[in-house]
């Protein structure tokens, strides 16, 4: 099992286990608060099971029906969760508006402020370990999983700063207050999840100066005239490059192969950390205008 589907199943357990906590002593504690904070435990855990059979699909090799592969899913995925957690803000955001108008209070403080130091304190360890694996297999789905935890740490931070100052002052409408902080910072912070997945989805090209060295590379062996065609784009685990190179018209097939080749060894050796799909035609004049005229 790799890292990533580890990373999902750590997760889960873990969303889980706080919602259960959570349910329980919200339901004895009367607290809207933890309530709130276990249903958003018991949504991460239902993500970070999906997130499990996502990557598990996202990982199948291509067949004959899908030659590409299956990484458009962690894209799918990241756009699905974006908007999942716009919904758990907007709920928050719900909910703290109703604690204003209803007045509502906490009957049992002591064992709110207990599992919410509790839930801080997992939420706390789990998000550093989710943004260690995100960086390490730059994986989308991880890095939405990452997010969500993170914008369900802060909930907690506040939910619990919000108990404490209660238990000292008495007022209620501190709960509410936080609640809208941090729903709105919930929302705001999805739009990146769903603004780079969408990128993914659209087929975005790489980033400006990647493209930049790639044209280096390629204009550095004296043997190639030129190129064209060079069209790029990115998927969650894989780039993908294709460029027509133009050779002399008399250079032997073998010569301009091993030429590619080459090119190819070398992009993959300056972006050493990412994998490539890439593929190389061998023109023996520049036929870019005829190119343009067929599509």
């Amino acid at each position: 099992m790799n890292l990533e589907k580890k990373a999902t199943i750590i997760a889960s357990t873990c969303a889980f286990l706080l919602a259960l906590i959570k349910f329980i002593v919200g339901l004895l504690s009367g607290s809207v608060a933890v309530l709130s904070s276990a249903i958003d435990s018991m949504m991460d855990f239902a993500i970070s099971a999906f997130n499990f059979l996502a990557l598990k699909k996202s990982a199948q090799k291509p067949n004959e029906n899908f030659n590409f592969g299956f990484s458009k899913i962690e894209a799918l995925m990241g756009v699905l969760e974006g908007f999942f957690i716009t919904g758990i803000g907007i709920f928050i955001f719900y909910e703290s508006i109703l604690k204003i108008y209803h007045k509502e209070e906490i009957r049992d403080l002591n064992s709110s402020i207990f599992v919410m130091i509790f839930a801080l304190v997992i939420t706390f360890f789990l998000v550093i370990f989710l943004n260690f694996v995100a960086k390490k297999t730059k994986s989308l789905i991880i890095e939405s999983d990452c997010l969500h935890y993170k914008s369900d740490f802060l909930t907690n931070f506040c939910a619990l700063i919000a108990l404490v100052l209660i238990y000292f002052t008495n007022l209620h409408i501190v709960d509410a207050i936080f609640g809208i902080v941090i729903s709105l910072y919930t929302i705001f912070s999805s739009f990146k999840i769903i603004k780079k997945a969408l990128a993914f989805l659209m087929d975005a090209a790489l980033e400006e100066d990647k493209v930049e060295k790639i044209c280096e590379i390629i204009t550095k062996n004296s043997e190639i005239i030129s190129f064209h065609e060079l069209k790029t784009r990115k998927a969650p685990n894989v780039n993908y490059l294709s460029v027509h190179l133009v050779f002399c018209p008399i250079i032997s097939l073998l010569n301009a192969h091993q030429i590619s080749d080459t090119i190819e060894d070398s992009i993959r050796k300056t972006f050493g950390d990412e994998k490539w799909d890439i593929q190389i035609h061998l023109d023996p004049y520049d036929d870019e205008n005829a190119e343009k005229e067929r599509q």
